[in-house]
């Protein structure tokens, strides 16, 4: 299962990285985040990314179609596939010839790639941004979560453009490498983990929820390796899919 997930992520990868535009991810800059005494490399933080599938819109050829506005190109990352699919059937009914189609990246792999990009880019009058596009339930209950603590709505649209969820104190679940905090990026997943334990434990957590750049330098900045993303799932989703393509006689 992981190692067809790691051919996916390098053969996906080879095909974006095949485009040259400018790019920065408008969640992004992570290569520039503040960088205290770390537990682990920032490298190490962005690969816990790698359970989080984004879905990019690609001409027949694999190359990621950003949308053309007049100070920068627009690549959205959809972390549903059916957003992307909606999106995709519109383009080829308006553009029939175009013959696009939908890719799932790594979002860890999709950043290297976007700082690549950006790299090679010639012309820079018209960066390349890649806002990553969320599930309208989750920002719904994010915004809820965050009123509730006081924030007001003009604070909230202007700070969170990636909601994480998690519970203070944090949930912890096993990993191969020990016990670690999670983070989830369903709000519906994190509800799931929490309905699994003792009523009791369950009243102790509170659901809380940070940006994802907020987040990432929280992983980075522990004085261990104390956290861990949780797998979305539209990762579920291609695991499955994948497990039943590789079944004898399927």
């Amino acid at each position: 299962m992981q190692s067809r997930l790691n051919a996916m992520r390098h053969r996906l990868g080879r095909r974006v990285g095949s485009v040259v535009l400018s790019a920065g991810m408008v969640w992004g800059g992570l290569s520039l985040l503040p960088a205290p005494a770390q537990a682990i490399p920032e490298a190490e933080a962005i690969k816990k990314l790698q359970v989080v599938p984004v879905f990019v819109i690609t001409d027949s050829n694999g190359v990621p179609l950003p949308i053309p506005q007049e100070k920068q190109l627009v690549l959205p990352l959809y972390l549903e596939s059916a957003k992307a699919n909606a999106q995709l059937a519109a383009l080829n009914k308006s553009n029939p010839e175009l013959k696009a189609g939908v890719v799932a990246v790594p979002l860890n792999v999709m950043n290297e790639k976007v700082v690549e990009l950006n790299q090679q880019l010639k012309d820079k009058s018209k960066p390349l941004v890649a806002p990553i596009v969320t599930n309208d339930g989750d920002r719904a209950q994010a915004m809820k979560i965050l009123k509730e603590q006081g924030l007001t709505e003009k604070q909230i649209q202007e700070g969170l453009n990636v909601p994480v969820f998690f519970t203070k104190p944090f949930l912890t679940i096993k990993t191969p490498e020990g016990p670690r905090g999670v983070f989830f990026f369903s709000y519906e997943n994190l509800e799931n983990a929490l309905g699994k334990l003792p009523p009791a434990e369950r009243q102790k957590l509170k659901p809380q929820v940070a940006d994802l750049t907020a987040v990432l330098r929280e992983i980075i900045k522990a004085p261990e390796d104390s956290f861990t993303i949780f797998p979305t799932p539209e990762y579920f989703r291609l695991v499955k899919e994948n497990e039943s393509k590789t079944k004898p006689g399927s």
